[in-house]
């Protein structure tokens, strides 16, 4: 282990291996705690190269594929720093998270270490209560949940935007409305397939917009339906030149750029989207968690069911202009949060 001089700072990056908007939300993170004199020890147990190529990783941090190894070395180090698994989390134990998970937390702050949880969500804030949470998640030295319903679930924490909505260009470079000739779908592979009236409102908007239908995949089981859906449209599907999220990353932004919205029930579509200037239109049949998400950002309003994307294909035009101040007003949350999660680690350093 590394010298008394030297903070050591534990996170697990895992995610979904084919899901690029976790990589993305774990890489900002990731990135919010970097600082001199800390040594970062990083858990990607049965991660792919792929989802590593999304990680900001430096040759100097200690990889471990395994959780036994990761935590065996967080009981030895001094004043250890656990940034807790950002991300989604869908707590099914009658105390979450469970001992396993909950002991090396508790070893850290007890040995004058700390606790970071910062950008936690839940799946379905309606099934969870406050009594559900460990106490060491309470104690931990910053809270921060992605949504106000995950929070006011907990009962406990604060509210920041998910940590997606740091990435991307700065409002200033994004093109011009007039100059985006796209109009991006994607949607999920495991989701009840829309009916023909929610196709009719997709083209109805690309029409009115005089845009071009495109679809794209930044979940590769997403890829079918990708495909399916830019057939029905008359679009076209615009595959990523490879699985690699760094490629994956690049392509998608690379069409959102171009975009003047998305419509999509992938939350991290959406926000990715925004980040690039295309209009987050959330149209999904279950809408709860994009709507969630969302709202932390003060950009809800063009979310709901499928019946509703026609209503909201007319209100376009007038929710353009407010795009970019709520983007600028989102990222000021989240580098709020990563000033907090630094003071907090120079705290105990």
């Amino acid at each position: 282990m590394h010298s008394h001089s030297t903070q050591d700072v534990f996170v697990n990056l895992g995610g979904q291996d084919d899901n690029l908007g976790d990589s993305v939300l774990r890489a900002a993170y990731f990135e919010a705690a970097r600082g001199e004199g800390r040594s970062f020890h990083v858990l990607l147990e049965g991660r792919s190269s792929d989802y590593v190529t999304g990680l900001p990783l430096d040759p100097a941090d200690t990889i471990y594929t395994t959780r036994a190894a990761w935590v065996r070395a967080s009981t030895e180090a001094t004043r250890p720093v656990h940034l807790f698994e950002a991300g989604e989390i869908n707590p099914r134990s009658a105390v979450y998270p469970a001992e396993s998970r909950s002991a090396p937390l508790r070893h850290a702050i007890d040995s004058g270490g700390a606790v970071i949880v910062a950008g936690l969500g839940l799946k379905t804030p309606a099934q969870s209560s406050p009594s559900q949470f460990d106490q060491v998640l309470r104690d931990a030295a910053v809270v921060s949940w992605r949504d106000a319903g995950s929070r006011d679930a907990a009962g406990f924490g604060g509210v920041a935007p998910d940590w997606a909505f740091s990435y991307g260009p700065h409002t200033t470079e994004w093109s011009n409305p007039d100059s985006r000739p796209l109009l991006a779908v994607t949607l999920r592979f495991d989701r009840p397939w829309p009916d023909d009236s929610w196709l009719e409102a997709v083209r109805a908007l690309a029409a009115q917009t005089s845009t071009r239908v495109v679809t794209v995949a930044q979940v590769a089981r997403d890829a079918p339906r990708a495909v399916r859906v830019a057939e029905a449209l008359g679009g076209e599907y615009l595959i990523a030149p490879s699985t690699r999220h760094s490629d994956l990353d690049a392509h998608v932004r690379s069409v959102f750029g171009q975009s003047l919205a998305i419509i999509s029930d992938r939350a991290h579509g959406l926000i990715i989207g925004a980040t690039e200037g295309a209009y987050p239109i959330g149209s999904a049949a279950d809408p709860q968690k994009i709507s969630r998400l969302l709202a932390a950002a003060g950009l809800s309003d063009l979310v709901g069911s499928y019946d509703q994307l026609a209503e909201f294909g007319t209100a376009l035009e007038s929710k353009l202009p407010g795009l970019a101040p709520a983007i600028d007003s989102a990222r000021s949350e989240v580098a709020d949060l990563g000033a907090r999660i630094q003071t907090a680690m120079r705290a105990v350093a």
